[in-house]
């Protein structure tokens, strides 16, 4: 029978709810690329950019990491909203000579707060239902790509036709700061107040992860995410961005029709795993993909803007069926009282991965704006005999 909002404790609801207030703000992450490329930036300096970025994060993250030995994972999630609202402040005055000394240090506060996205799946872990969780993880992904849907399309339209001049962009990072920060009090009055700790040596934000180092029940889902992050790296919000621009010929508006058309499907696709069997992960994990690289296919083989809202709807469905499936393969070897030095883990090894991504991911687009899609293919595939060999077996 399908869970109902109404069913999931109500520290799980605000959560959720908290999701579905912070999703317009997400739009940012298009809006930076989008200003840079507006402003004459070729997307190698982009690239270069952000790459310089996560260089230059690596101290700062691996320092705050040693700090964060014994945390509230309320107070913790304040923290990130407060740190992203810092990091669009610093881009809303990225102009003239001072742009690029702006962005770096937005991208540096930005990161500071993804030491703290961690708390996330583990405060998931603690508040989801454990017989539900499937379901659960479905609502999560449900709600707030609703409001996606119904807020992107009328940002992009704004930005792309209306108030479509670079310092009008600048001013939008200036709201939506205002309005990220305005969400604190809403985390610190409503989330449920756990307090989590770790001890120093299993701290992965504390050194460079080891795969020589993880428990051996984590190794086959780590080298499985490895490759799936990889892909994805190389095609990340910068190439939608150049691919938007260069292949389609469009601005905002189009990059927002595609992220509605994205969301559309993470509803529709979650409906879908609602009525897949829990116990099946391989072979759903393996479909989910598949489906996945037949979008990535039509985006790259048409410029036809009505078919490429399709390919990337398609795109959606497939990966979050992978989602959930991944969490739930996650969740099945990870203890309550694993649930932050793992996930802590698992986000530490994803961003070193992660460190040199948009500089080659900017290097692939110089080549064709269409080619991160197509080495997102080629590694998205390589995964799917992965998990086949993984998890048939058990099911």
């Amino acid at each position: 029978m399908e869970m109902r909002f109404q069913e999931l404790p109500i520290s799980a609801r605000r959560y959720i709810l908290y999701h579905a207030f912070i999703s317009p703000v997400l739009i940012t992450w298009y809006l930076l690329p989008y200003y840079l490329l507006l402003t004459g930036y070729s997307v190698l300096e982009v690239g270069a950019l952000f790459t310089a970025v996560n260089v230059l994060s690596v101290p700062l993250t691996l320092w705050l990491g040693k700090k964060f030995q014994s945390i509230d994972i309320r107070k913790g999630l304040a923290t990130i909203d407060v740190l992203e609202s810092m990091s669009n402040v610093a881009y809303g005055f990225a102009y003239g000579p001072v742009a690029p000394l702006m962005i770096v240090i937005g991208g540096l506060i930005g990161k500071a707060s993804g030491t703290l996205y961690f708390l996330y799946p583990a405060y998931e872990r603690i508040i989801y239902p454990e017989d539900r969780m499937k379901e659960a993880l479905s609502i999560h992904l449900r709600i707030p790509e609703l409001t996606i849907i119904l807020t992107y399309p009328i940002i992009g339209f704004m930005l792309g036709y209306v108030w479509s001049s670079p310092s009008s962009i600048r001013y939008s990072f200036l709201m939506f700061a205002a309005y990220q920060f305005a969400l604190v009090p809403y985390i610190l009055w409503f989330f449920k107040p756990v307090k989590i700790s770790r001890e120093e040596k299993d701290d992965p934000n504390t050194s460079m992860p080891s795969l020589g180092r993880l428990p051996r029940k984590y190794l086959a889902y780590i080298i499985a995410d490895i490759l799936f992050i990889l892909a994805w790296l190389l095609a990340p919000n910068l190439a939608l961005v150049y691919y938007v621009l260069k292949w389609l010929h469009g601005n905002i508006f189009h990059v927002a029709l595609i992220e509605a058309s994205i969301s559309t499907a993470t509803i529709i696709g979650t409906l879908i795993v609602d009525r897949l069997a829990r116990d099946k992960p391989g072979r759903y994990l393996a479909a989910g993909t598949l489906i996945t690289v037949a979008g990535l296919g039509m985006a790259v083989a048409t410029s036809v803007f009505p078919i490429i809202l399709l390919a990337f709807f398609i795109v959606r469905l497939g990966d979050s069926i992978v989602f959930v499936y991944k969490r739930l393969w996650l969740y099945s070897i990870m203890s309550r009282g694993e649930s932050s030095i793992a996930s802590a883990m698992i986000s530490s090894i994803r961003r070193t991965i992660s460190l040199f991504s948009p500089g080659l991911a900017s290097l692939l687009s110089t080549l064709n704006p269409r080619a991160p899609y197509i080495a997102c293919m080629t590694l998205l595939l390589v995964t799917i005999p992965m998990y086949l060999s993984f998890l048939t077996k058990k099911e």
